[in-house]
């Protein structure tokens, strides 16, 4: 009897997942679109160095807080990778969502929408490098 609770506890945490995973993909579609608007002139190039750019200010963040912000940094830049249909944006997206526990996922959704809801109010500057970097704080 008790194993037949657990297995009924992994298939309701299995269909958990796949409902946030589910959200998760469309608002990566929402920040595609946005990403296309606001950066017209972005390049894939352009978008691998933000990449890189976020991945390190990641691997130097202090607290889980600060961590969970720099990591939905990352993944509104794998968003914004979908406008090229990347394979490392992909593989990446799909190895971190996938992996992640659904609370953490969760969590991490609704640290994406909450800069997003910032990003979406500030004014941008390509730098010479080909990355855009917001110009105001809120």
């Amino acid at each position: 009897m008790f194993g037949l609770f657990n297995k009924r506890n992994t298939e309701i945490e299995k269909e958990i997942k796949e409902i946030v995973l589910s959200a998760f993909h469309l608002e990566l579609e929402e920040i595609k679109e946005w990403n296309a608007e606001t950066f017209p002139d972005a390049t894939l190039s352009g978008q691998l160095a933000k990449l890189e750019e976020e991945f390190k200010e990641l691997s130097e963040a202090k607290g889980e807080e600060n961590k969970m912000k720099e990591f939905a940094d990352v993944f509104i830049v794998l968003g914004g990778l979908r406008r090229w249909e990347s394979h490392v944006g992909r593989h990446l997206e799909n190895k971190f969502a996938e992996d992640m526990p659904f609370p953490m996922l969760g969590c991490l959704l609704g640290e994406v929408q909450k800069k997003m809801k910032i990003n979406r109010k500030r004014v941008w500057k390509k730098s010479g490098d080909g990355k855009f970097h917001h110009t105001n704080k809120e």
